[in-house]
């Protein structure tokens, strides 16, 4: 994982922190992907809110190039990473704290995770052809939402499970003793924030959002 240039130390040091806290603190798929990153030549960009309206976006860093190596080489997952940036909104860590910059972690590390996956079985189409990987955006973010939601649930704090709660990710147990991960409830948030369902639209694939073109 490499910083953009010009993130304030308090920025770094919570992300650093973040990825720390995922891979003591997270299952074993949180785990590995925060791994994968970190092992990785993945971009962190820290912006403000106002640009990126969002608690966190993930995209590639130059279209172009990516397209050209995907065309010229045969490239690993981390190869993929490399392509791949996370940007956070500054916002998400000066509020939010380390739950906020924890959680924008796990659910756009998914996103970088199956766009590295994308990259690689794209590269590896003209002798793989049948692996290619290219999800939709409902099953981009049906992921994203089910590792967020397991992720509150692994740490286990009151903040963590009401904010999971309040997201339609979780909902409580009966007699209010802990939470498990709602998929009625993700189902119903992706249809109400993104339009997206399983039996409707499920919006572009990754290589549409990428623009990406296959080996």
């Amino acid at each position: 994982m490499k910083f953009d240039t010009g993130i304030a130390k308090k920025y770094r040091k919570s992300v650093e922190d973040a990825f720390d806290t995922i891979v003591e603190k997270g299952n074993d798929l949180q785990r590995e992907i925060a791994t994968h990153i970190l092992r990785s030549k993945m971009l962190v960009r820290v912006r403000p809110v106002s640009e990126l309206n969002a608690s966190g976006v993930t995209g590639l860093i130059d279209p172009g190039a990516t397209n050209e190596r995907i065309a010229e080489e045969r490239l690993s997952l981390r190869e993929g990473l490399g392509e791949v940036y996370i940007a956070i909104a500054e916002e998400t860590i000066d509020t939010g704290g380390p739950r906020g910059c924890e959680g924008t972690f796990v659910h756009e590390g998914r996103h970088a995770y199956d766009f590295a996956r994308t990259i690689e079985s794209f590269s590896m189409a003209d002798v793989n052809p049948l692996s290619v990987f290219d999800p939709t955006l409902y099953e981009l973010e049906l992921e994203a939402h089910k590792i967020s939601g397991d992720y509150m649930l692994c740490i286990d704090m009151p903040e963590y499970l009401d904010e999971g709660v309040g997201l339609m990710i979780l909902s409580r147990n009966e007699l209010g003793s802990g939470c498990f991960l709602d998929s009625a409830g993700i189902h119903r948030r992706l249809f109400d924030s993104y339009g997206l369902s399983p039996d409707g639209s499920q919006g572009p694939r990754a290589s549409e959002l990428l623009r990406l073109r296959v080996k």
